[in-house]
């Protein structure tokens, strides 16, 4: 697997980047065999701009320094799948979908795994962990994600919600109890709903956590703390797969992380959570 992804978070960001670092950016992308053997100053030349451009790349994407990414980037370079996301085209056929897909969400997944930072997710189970209750929220696609986590962390015994419309939960954080979690989930970073339920979450003293796509936006820097997954390239006949993909493997990390650390009462939970259900269905 991939160390740290640097192609990955170089693609994730390209798009924002002002075009000294663009152009630093396309250069890696395009040939990353050349750049693990050049000097910051060389690496600005070839890509017609400037060492100090190489630099706040390095930052912009979380690498410290040009050397650490030339080592991150040259164990990855083995790896690389030059085809990127495969897209359903007209008149396939139902084996080749099937494979496109496995190889997008398996790509997509991998990518996401590469890019969790495991400071972050240390840190957000310790909130989970000591959160009197969690509340959940994402609009459209991303509600699917929020209701995963409530199904996944009900069943350890965690209170968890996830109420159905966002006036419900402004109420609800206004009279939050002492030590609560927000957790808002948005694919984009930018979804309105979630960014101001961030602010609403920090003026009542609540910590805020993140789930959105890697790169500078909206709702990580307003989030205490931030999981990121990685921006997948989504077509017309991609729809949602990719993002969702990227989205639940990353609450299967901090799930089982979260179950790992706290395995005996956690399982134990499972099994009675199981328990009580089955003996509700024979009622």
């Amino acid at each position: 697997m991939v160390g740290n992804n640097i192609l990955g978070r170089i693609k994730s960001v390209l798009d924002d980047l002002p075009n000294s670092e663009r152009k630093i950016g396309e250069y890696i992308l395009t040939y990353p065999e050349e750049t693990i053997k050049m000097t910051t100053s060389q690496l600005g030349i070839a890509a017609e701009s400037n060492s100090t451009a190489v630099i706040r790349l390095c930052n912009r994407i979380g690498v410290n320094g040009f050397t650490k990414l030339k080592v991150n980037l040259s164990a990855e370079i083995v790896s690389v799948d030059e085809s990127g996301y495969a897209e359903i085209e007209a008149e396939e056929t139902i084996g080749t979908i099937k494979n496109k897909l496995l190889t997008n969400a398996f790509k997509s997944m991998e990518e996401t795994i590469s890019l969790m930072n495991e400071f972050d997710i240390e840190r957000v189970i310790e909130l989970i962990e000591s959160a009197s209750m969690v509340y959940v929220y994402g609009v459209g696609n991303s509600r699917i994600i929020a209701e995963n986590m409530v199904q996944k962390w009900s069943r350890v015994g965690k209170i968890v919600i996830c109420p159905t419309d966002n006036h419900q939960l402004v109420s609800m954080l206004g009279a939050a109890p002492k030590n609560a979690l927000f957790f808002g989930i948005s694919n984009s970073g930018e979804t309105k709903e979630i960014i101001e339920l961030i602010k609403l979450a920090k003026k009542c003293s609540l910590k805020t956590v993140g789930l959105t796509q890697f790169g500078q936006n909206s709702l990580t820097n307003k989030a205490d703390y931030t999981i990121q997954t990685v921006k997948t390239i989504e077509t017309d006949s991609q729809f949602i797969s990719s993002s969702l993909h990227a989205q639940l493997i990353a609450i299967d990390v901090l799930f089982y992380s979260f179950l790992s650390k706290n395995y005996v009462a956690g399982t134990e939970r499972i099994k009675q959570s199981r328990e009580e259900m089955n003996q509700y269905k024979k009622r």
